[in-house]
């Protein structure tokens, strides 16, 4: 069965209720869904959340709309102000009760004590026998009225502010409380401010009762968040960026014991309100909204979660580095292929065999071509496209007269070869490298290595490690893309998801589309060594 919640048996689990539930609250919204979504995740959980932005930027409204989530749920909301008191927020003195029976006694009904969602505007402005008394109902979710100490049935409280707390103001209790903060901004895209300014301000007043939260729900729903699995490998995720962020900057972003727990709790919650039974890599991109005290660590924490969705929250970073392994060994292959197979140049020797000035190709071991085998042949290690008359003609290998070529010397006229399979001819750059290993140099000046195709093919001796080789980064590559096909697959398992926002699913999968094309590009690059490297050998052809 799964972990989703049912209030009876005919209800409807709450993972599929969830984007009728968000769209129906965010209807007439603009720009305003990280906001809502944020709020309705921690008003299932039961937690608090913290909105910062400039006035008149719709705060107060989210508010109301994520009171009609539940059902006949109570809603209490207030703007703070310095000369505020707790009688405005708790409710008054029951004078009668004080003048019969003496008790210090509150009439809550309408108050904060008795609402299941409360909103308080300009939090900071509160004086501390408000914010203190506040803390405790946070804390507890209890209210002591006179002798007793009762229940409150809170679900959610949204604190506002254009501001934060002074850093030496006392509110570091309080605030740290607050799990979920959320930047507000005014809308900021043309076509949304259009039909923010066309729309008549209507505000939806009930849900269907179908799409509400009953509160037989929310109680059993509290039960089971604690019964879902952080898996092992989802906390070593968890750890490293907590290592991450102890060593951010110069301020570290500090984040306390309580703080951690209760934000993987919400992690925890996002994956029973998507109906799994255990924390996926994906619920903790959650943890950019939990983690920050300021806008300085806002915008480091945001940076570094932008990397962690890019690169570490399917293991990408993991089969990038692997990747990195496979072209490097192939690259070192190309380096050893080039340094045995590539024509090097000797120095030349003049009369009775004395070393005289200059370099010359030994070319006596070409095999001959042509009618009269004045020819020889030389492959360019990798192809090039190299005529200007047949830009798509991939040549291979070079023909030219073995009597000019002998001739040639560094710095001296180009020569004219043949592409075999063309009646082209190309007149082409030459030059030795710092091993005098004679190179072609292509139209973007490329250096690529010759190899004279010889009369008897390479020993076995020597080309079967390469053969071995290329087989060994073929099966590695093979296990990549294995592996990447099995994180896209946990990662399309994953989804949809409601809490988060589209920008860093699309970042996850584009950086999986790039990572897919270059292991294709790997693929292609290792399929064609394997089919050249027998004609490089002298093995065919």
């Amino acid at each position: 069965m799964s972990l989703s919640a049912h209030s009876s048996a005919r209800a409807v689990p709450i993972h599929e209720r969830l984007p009728n539930l968000l769209a129906a609250l965010g209807e007439g919204l603009y720009e305003r869904q990280d906001a809502l979504r944020l709020g309705l995740l921690a008003a299932l959980s039961g937690e608090s959340v913290f909105l910062l932005g400039p006035p008149g930027i719709a705060k107060s409204l989210i508010a109301r709309r994520l009171k009609l989530a539940f059902h006949e749920a109570r809603h209490f909301e207030y703007l703070m102000t310095r000369f505020s008191t707790p009688e405005e927020v708790f409710g008054p003195l029951s004078i009668q009760a004080l003048k019969e029976d003496g008790k210090y006694l509150r009439l809550t009904a309408g108050y904060l004590p008795q609402a299941e969602v409360v909103f308080l505007d300009e939090i900071w402005k509160a004086g501390p026998a408000i914010l203190n008394t506040l803390l405790t109902a946070i804390n507890e979710r209890q209210f002591r009225n006179g002798d007793e100490t009762l229940p409150i049935p809170m679900r959610l409280l949204i604190s506002a502010s254009n501001e934060l707390p002074a850093p030496d103001s006392g509110l570091d209790a309080l605030y740290d409380r607050m799990l979920v903060r959320v930047w507000m901004d005014r809308v900021q895209e043309k076509s949304n401010f259009q039909a923010m300014l066309s729309s008549d301000g209507a505000s939806p007043r009930h849900l269907s009762p179908g799409l509400q939260v009953q509160s037989e729900e929310y109680q059993l729903w509290q039960r089971q968040i604690e019964q879902v699995v952080l898996p092992d490998e989802v906390f070593e995720l968890v750890y490293q960026l907590r290592q991450r962020l102890d060593s951010m900057g110069d301020e570290p972003c500090y984040v306390s014991d309580r703080r951690w727990k209760k934000a993987v709790r919400l992690c925890k919650a996002s994956a029973f309100f998507h109906g799994r039974r255990e924390v996926a890599p994906l619920d903790l991109l959650l943890l950019k909204d939990c983690l920050w005290h300021n806008e300085e660590s806002r915008t480091a924490l945001l940076t570094l979660m932008e990397e962690f969705a890019r690169l570490h929250c399917y293991r990408q970073q993991v089969l990038i580095s692997r990747h990195m392994a496979v072209t490097s060994a192939l690259q070192e292959l190309q380096q050893q292929m080039s340094i045995r197979l590539a024509l090097k140049a000797d120095p030349h020797k003049g009369m009775l065999g004395k070393r005289s000035k200059g370099w010359q190709l030994p070319l006596e071991d070409a095999r001959k071509q042509g009618e009269r085998g004045l020819q020889i042949q030389l492959h360019l290690l990798t192809p090039a496209r190299l005529s200007p008359e047949e830009p798509d003609l991939l040549v291979e290998t070079l023909e030219c007269d073995k009597v000019v070529l002998g001739h040639w010397q560094f710095g001296g006229d180009k020569v004219m070869f043949h592409p075999v399979g063309s009646k082209t001819g190309l007149t082409l750059e030459l030059e030795l490298d710092s091993s005098q290993r004679l190179n072609l140099l292509d139209s973007q000046r490329h250096p690529i290595p010759l190899v004279l195709v010889c009369r008897e093919p390479l020993p076995g001796l020597i080309s079967a490690p390469w053969y071995k080789t290329l087989a060994n980064l073929n099966d590695q590559l093979a296990a990549l893309r294995t592996e990447l096909r099995r994180q896209r697959h946990r990662f399309d398992d994953h989804q949809p998801h409601h809490f988060i926002g589209s920008r860093w699913l699309v970042a996850i999968e584009e950086g999986f589309f790039t990572l897919a094309r270059e292991l294709d590009q790997t693929a292609e690059q290792l399929a064609q060594w394997q089919q050249r490297l027998p004609l490089l050998c002298g093995e065919q052809g």
